[in-house]
């Protein structure tokens, strides 16, 4: 383990904390209902670690409580007991990845990086990384765990406590400014593409350290409710309320780097399909190569769910509920008009450029260029959109209808700094955070 806590000496054994003894296991479910990760079409019990409450692993991280899940692992707060038995609780956070789970390494690697990159930068702070990592095994092989601090919850389920599923908008500046601070870092210093920026994968710190410590008396007070699967692997009912907010000083971090892209040299280009379907730039649709400016689009997209709880482009899925890229392309003209020159003529290039490896599609297809991944093609050899008749009636200034006057002009001058076809005209991050649309306002006395 090459990690910030790993190189910590161990305490004497007598000096350590003890593991808890947990009360007797929750509530027993039915075994026919589906619970967390069982409801994964790709769900498969063997994949998954068999953690139990109570459970110490590598020992030094008592597992008590379950409070997420994904397709890949599953996520729970923990006790360090390596703590001094007179040193305050410590509650990290595990993530306890599948054995088959090939993007654990990739993130630890990202995250040691991101760590030591550059301590002096403000956006350093707004990385959530790692504080250990360690391995286990499982009966059916071996599982990589990921030790992070604890943090509130993600932006999508905070802003479930707000009324409409809107922050505040003095609050969401704040909140954008420090996520562009925090690129700033991850594109400048660590040269790193995140690829998958969404309200998911934005956490929320605690706002009080109260929090934690009345949530974790609460669950060891009442065990979590469980079932055992076909296989007789137990499934616990994750929780992750942890009750009305006290304040609103949580700070936001970036976190999950296990699809980010490290670019070594200004000339090194990704071209492999990244990024969640809504907040796709185009240059990966096009397969045009894309760098950091990818993560500038997937961000400006992000702003409306972040202002208005509600997604910029609204028709990107066929009847039968697959993203379909004809669409996507479509309502991207309709608001930004037609791709430049300089984009097409790119496009015309790179069509028939094979990748260096092909990528399985979801329905199982092997592609072997963009063009065959996304269904194109999308443009004919004069830059005419092929589709025009899913060309929607709609204009960016159409979608902002949620701010006024002032505030809508200097939003729109925001976001067409970001949402351009070509990304080397994008701002980058650190410019844009900058941007008169998210500085506070001066009060007048």
């Amino acid at each position: 383990m090459n990690t910030i806590r790993s190189s910590v000496s161990r305490l004497p054994a007598f000096l350590r904390k003890k593991p808890l003894p947990l009360p007797s296991p929750g509530p027993r479910l039915p075994p026919g209902i589906l619970v967390d990760e069982e409801i994964a079409p790709v769900y498969n019990a063997k994949h998954f670690y068999p953690a139990r409450p109570g459970e110490v692993l590598a020992n030094r991280y008592q597992a008590l409580v379950k409070v997420g899940w994904g397709v890949s692992s599953t996520i729970w707060l923990a006790r360090d007991l390596e703590e001094h038995i007179d040193e305050p609780e410590s509650i990290v956070t595990l993530k306890i990845a599948n054995n088959n789970a090939s993007l654990t390494a990739n993130e630890r690697e990202v995250e040691d990086h991101i760590s030591t990159a550059d301590p002096s930068h403000r956006g350093r702070l707004l990385m959530r990384t790692l504080l250990d990592s360690f391995e286990v095994e499982g009966a059916e092989g071996t599982h990589s765990c990921l030790v992070y601090p604890p943090m509130r919850e993600s932006l999508s389920m905070y802003q479930q406590r707000f009324d409409h599923k809107k922050l505040p908008l003095p609050l969401v500046k704040t909140y954008i400014r420090a996520l562009l601070t925090g690129l700033d870092y991850l594109h400048k210093s660590c040269r790193t593409v995140h690829t998958d920026l969404k309200l998911d994968n934005i956490m929320l710190s605690f706002e009080d350290p109260m929090v934690l410590a009345e949530f974790m008396e609460t669950q060891l007070e009442k065990p979590m409710a469980f079932k055992l699967d076909s296989t007789g692997r137990p499934v616990y009912q994750s929780r992750n309320d942890f009750g009305p907010l006290k304040s609103l000083r949580s700070i936001p971090q970036l976190v999950d780097f296990g699809l980010a892209t490290k670019l070594e040299e200004n000339d090194d280009w990704g071209v492999w399909p990244i990024q969640p379907d809504h907040y796709r730039a185009p240059e990966v649709i096009l397969g045009i190569g894309w760098q950091m400016p990818a993560d500038i689009w997937n961000l400006g997209v992000l702003l409306w769910d972040l202002i208005e709880g509600k997604e910029l482009f609204q028709h990107i899925h066929d009847k039968q509920g697959r993203y379909d890229a004809k669409l996507h392309m479509a309502e991207m003209v309709a608001l930004l008009g037609p791709p430049p020159p300089e984009v097409m003529q790119r496009y015309q290039y790179m069509r028939e450029y094979p990748w260096p490896e092909p990528v399985r599609r979801e329905d199982d297809r092997l592609c072997e260029t963009a063009e065959e991944y996304f269904d194109g093609p999308f443009f004919d050899t004069n830059g005419r959109f092929l589709y025009e008749d899913l060309i929607p009636n709609r204009t960016l200034g159409d979608a902002v209808s949620f701010l006024e006057r002032e505030e809508r002009e200097n939003f729109l001058d925001l976001v067409s700094k970001m949402l351009i076809w070509h990304p080397n005209r994008r701002k980058t991050a650190g410019e844009l955070a900058e941007h008169p649309f998210l500085q506070p306002k001066q009060s007048h006395t």
